[in-house]
C-alpha cells in the first residue's frame, strides 16, 4: 500500500509540475503617471494654448483658478493645471 502512496503521490507532483510556466514578470504601471505627466514635464511655463500641449478632452483637463473639477480619480486622465492667464504651472494625474 505505501508503494501504492508513493506511485500516487508522484504522479501529483508530476502533473504540477507539468502545469507550471514560467512567466515572464508583468510589466507595472506606476499608477502616479499612468497618464505620463512626467514627460509632459518640459511644458510647465508654456501657455495652454502652445504647440505640443495636449487639447483639452476627456482624458485631459485644462484647471485654471476657479474652475469646478470632479473629484473622482482616473489614473489615465491627465490634469494640467494652469493660472487665470492660461500658463501651465503644474501637471498630474487624476
Amino acid at each position: 500500500m505505501n508503494a501504492a502512496l508513493a506511485a500516487i503521490a508522484v504522479a501529483i507532483a508530476a502533473s504540477v509540475a507539468a502545469g507550471c510556466v514560467l512567466l515572464e514578470p508583468a510589466q507595472t504601471i506606476d499608477e502616479r503617471d499612468a497618464c505620463g505627466a512626467k514627460a509632459l514635464a518640459h511644458l510647465i511655463g508654456k501657455s495652454l494654448g502652445d504647440a505640443g500641449v495636449p487639447a483639452a478632452s476627456s482624458t485631459v483637463r485644462h484647471i485654471r483658478p476657479g474652475d469646478a473639477v470632479t473629484e473622482d480619480l482616473r489614473i489615465e486622465r491627465l490634469n494640467l493645471y494652469a493660472t487665470g492667464a492660461g500658463v501651465i504651472e503644474m501637471i498630474n494625474c487624476g
